[in-house]
């Protein structure tokens, strides 16, 4: 029975963590993997040569030591073999569960500040901040999301928390009480 990409990348994920953290590497293989996750972002015909079976193994390994350069040699290794067991399609699912595993390690947490208006890198970062501050967290990193409907004020979604604190959220409220007061 195949594994799924979510199996797969689960179970590669999970090694190449716990191989960084075991070869005291995990600062700098995480670095790597953000350069590879940008490289196949901006190139995604790299993961089909890697796994187009016109390319023999030997053309595929010289391709790979030019890309490789530059990278830890747990990143090397893990590269490699993922080409032996032809799951290089599926590096990004996987660099996405390192990262999931790597985030948790350092207390890091992602999120979404859905705003009525774009919010600057700043804005984020103090939004941010004081999330991880009363989350006892090391940092939040979180993305906008521009959705005019709520009116003003911030929705944080982080993990499975969400902090309305939306003008229409509030306008909700003060309706509900009206109408239990009548």
């Amino acid at each position: 029975m195949a594994l799924s990409t979510e199996e797969i990348a689960a179970r590669y994920g999970t090694a190449l963590f716990d191989y960084a953290k075991d070869m005291d590497a995990l600062e700098t293989v995480h670095a790597d993997l953000q350069e590879l996750a940008q490289a196949v972002s901006d190139y995604p015909q790299i993961l089909q040569a890697f796994s187009d079976p016109i390319f023999n193994s030997a053309e595929k390994a010289k391709s790979l030591s030019a890309i490789e350069q530059g990278l830890t040699k747990e990143v090397q290794n893990f590269l490699n073999l993922l080409l032996d067991y032809d799951h290089f399609l599926e590096l990004p699912e996987i660099i996405k569960c390192f990262n999931d595993l790597y985030n948790q390690s350092q207390k890091i947490e992602t999120g979404v500040a859905v705003s009525a208006v774009p919010l600057d890198q700043e804005q984020l970062q103090k939004l941010g901040a004081g999330y991880a501050q009363k989350y006892n967290l090391q940092k939040v990193i979180l993305t906008n999301v521009v959705d005019q409907n709520i009116i003003g004020g911030v929705i944080l979604k982080v993990g499975d928390c969400v902090i309305d604190g939306s003008v229409k959220n509030k306008l909700k409220k003060i309706r509900a009480q009206l109408i239990n007061k009548n």
